[in-house]
C-alpha cells in the first residue's frame, strides 16, 4: 500500500483508544513567522483534500547588514519555533490546522528534505531526555497509522502519508512570543512526535533556502495531535498581513490563554461541524462588494464543507461556487469600468484576467468575502494580484474540491477554535 493510501486510510478509521499516554503537556504560546511555500507540497495537500472528501459521509531571507528591518515576505506556509530535546535543539514546525501529526525531520533520514543552517535535523542521540514511545502506549501507536515494529526491543514505527519514521518522546517546550527563550524551560513537558525517517515533502520551495524542520499537527482524529495531548479545547492562532505594521504578536495559543483580542470589533462566530476528523465550517453564500453572487444549495452536503488549511497558501471553491464568483467579479468590472473581456496570462494558473488601466489610482478592487452558517462573514485579502511585467492583474483565488481558505486570505485575522462549544470565532487583528 502506497504511502498516500495508507495515509487516507488513517484519516477516515476509528483509531484503538486505550493505554497509557504521555504526560501532560502545559498550554503556552508560539511566535508564529512566514516563509514562501512549495507548490510540490501545496499539490499533495490539495489531492489528499479532493480524496478526504471523496470519503466522507456527507523567504528566502535578505543578507544585509544589521540594522534595517523588513516586513516577512508573502508567505505561502506559516511555522512556529520550538525547543525540543536537552539540551534544547531550535526546530521550526509549518503550522498544519488540517491535519493531526506533528514530526521533526531525524538525522538519521533516508530520504530527506534540505533544513538550512543554523537550523538542522534533530538528532535522538544527542537528548538526554529522548526516548522511544513505550510499546504500551497503545494510544498513539495503534494501526493503521503505527504499529510495533517485529522482533525483540520493537518500537512504534508510523507512517503519515508525507512522514514515515519511528515514535519517541522528549522536552518540547514553544518559543515565547516576547523573548527567543522556552517559556517554560524549567518544566517537564513530554510530548510524543515523529521522528523522520523518509519524508514526502519539501519546504524550500526552488528558494535554495528552508528553515522548516517538520510539522506540528492541529488536526482532529488522532490522538497524537498537539491539540489532544495538551489536553485542551480550544487553540488560537494570528498570522501576519502583508503589512509592515504590526500591533501585537503574530501568536499560536492554547487553553486558557487562546483568545480573541477584548478590544476587536466585528467579532463573527459560526459552528464547527460534528465531523469525526476534521474542524469543517458550512459555506452559505459568496458576496462581491456586498452583492451575493453565490448561494450555496442546501442539499449540497459535501460541497458547502469549508475548511481553514495553514499549509495551503492558495483559497480553493467547489465548480458551482467558483464559477458563481467569476461570473459576479466579470459583471462588476463590466458595470463599473466598462471591461467586456477578461484576458488570460496564465491560462494554466489564473482564468480571470484584466489589463491593467493607464492610471492604475482609478481601480478599486472589490471586496471578496464568504458567508458562513450562522451568517458569519470572512473577508477574503489578496483575492487579487498584479503582475507588472504582463501589464495585468488576475483573480488569485482557484476552483478545487473540496473549499479552503488558504493562508493568503487568512493573514490579518485571528482565528479561535472553541472545540468544546463547536464553534469558531475570527476578527480583524494586525498582528
Amino acid at each position: 500500500m502506497s504511502f498516500v493510501s495508507l495515509f487516507l486510510v488513517v484519516i477516515f478509521m476509528i483509531f484503538a483508544a486505550g493505554g497509557t499516554s504521555p504526560p501532560m503537556a502545559q498550554a503556552q504560546s508560539f511566535t508564529i513567522s512566514t516563509r514562501l511555500t512549495n507548490t510540490s507540497t501545496s499539490a499533495f495537500r490539495h489531492k489528499l483534500r479532493q480524496k478526504l472528501l471523496s470519503q466522507t459521509t456527507e523567504t528566502r531571507p535578505l543578507n544585509l547588514d544589521p540594522g534595517t528591518v523588513f516586513p516577512a515576505l508573502p508567505s505561502g506556509m506559516v511555522y512556529v519555533s520550538a525547543h525540543i530535546g536537552t539540551p534544547p535543539l531550535t526546530i521550526n514546525l509549518a503550522l498544519d490546522t488540517l491535519f493531526p501529526f506533528t514530526w521533526v525531520q531525524s538525522v538519521d533520514c533516508q530520504k530527506c528534505f534540505n533544513v538550512s543552517p543554523p537550523f538542522s535535523n534533530f538528532d535522538p542521540k544527542k537528548s538526554t531526555t529522548f526516548q522511544l514511545l513505550p510499546p504500551t502506549n497503545t494510544t498513539i501507536c495503534s494501526p493503521p497509522l503505527a504499529h510495533l515494529s517485529a522482533g525483540a526491543g520493537s518500537s512504534c514505527v508510523y507512517d503519515a502519508g508525507y512522514s514515515r519514521g519511528i515514535y519517541g518522546i522528549d522536552e518540547f517546550h514553544l518559543l515565547s512570543p516576547l523573548s527567543s527563550s522556552s517559556s517554560s524551560s524549567s518544566s517537564t513537558n513530554l510530548i510524543a512526535f515523529g521522528c523522520g525517517i523518509r519524508s514526502m515533502v519539501d519546504f524550500d520551495g526552488g528558494w535554495g533556502y528552508n528553515p522548516i524542520g517538520g510539522m506540528i499537527g492541529l488536526g482532529k482524529g488522532h490522538p497524537s495531535s498537539i491539540v489532544s495531548q495538551l489536553g485542551s479545547d480550544r487553540f488560537s492562532y494570528c498570522l501576519p498581513g502583508r503589512s509592515d505594521s504590526h500591533s501585537g504578536q503574530p501568536t499560536l495559543n492554547f487553553g486558557s490563554d487562546a483568545f480573541i483580542d477584548a478590544s476587536a470589533t466585528n467579532v463573527q462566530t459560526t459552528p464547527i461541524s460534528g465531523h469525526e476528523y476534521y474542524n469543517y465550517l458550512n459555506l452559505t453564500t459568496i458576496t462581491v462588494n456586498g452583492d451575493v453572487v453565490y448561494i450555496m444549495p442546501e442539499t449540497s452536503s459535501r460541497a458547502k464543507l469549508v475548511l481553514l488549511d495553514t499549509g495551503e497558501p492558495t483559497t480553493w471553491f467547489v465548480e458551482d461556487a467558483y464559477y458563481g464568483l467569476q461570473d459576479g467579479l466579470v459583471r462588476y468590472f463590466a458595470e463599473i469600468y466598462g471591461w467586456k473581456e477578461p484576458k488570460i496570462v496564465y491560462p494554466s494558473v489564473y482564468d480571470l484576467c484584466y489589463d491593467l488601466p493607464t492610471n492604475m489610482s482609478s481601480i478599486v478592487f472589490p471586496k471578496v468575502a464568504i458567508q458562513f452558517l450562522g451568517g458569519a462573514s470572512l473577508d477574503l485579502q489578496d483575492a487579487f494580484k498584479i503582475f507588472p511585467d504582463e501589464h495585468q492583474f488576475c483573480m488569485v483565488l482557484k476552483e478545487g474540491a473540496p473549499n479552503v481558505v488558504g493562508v493568503y486570505q487568512q493573514m490579518g485575522y485571528r482565528f479561535l477554535f472553541d472545540l468544546a462549544q463547536s464553534k469558531l470565532s475570527f476578527a480583524p487583528n494586525m498582528c
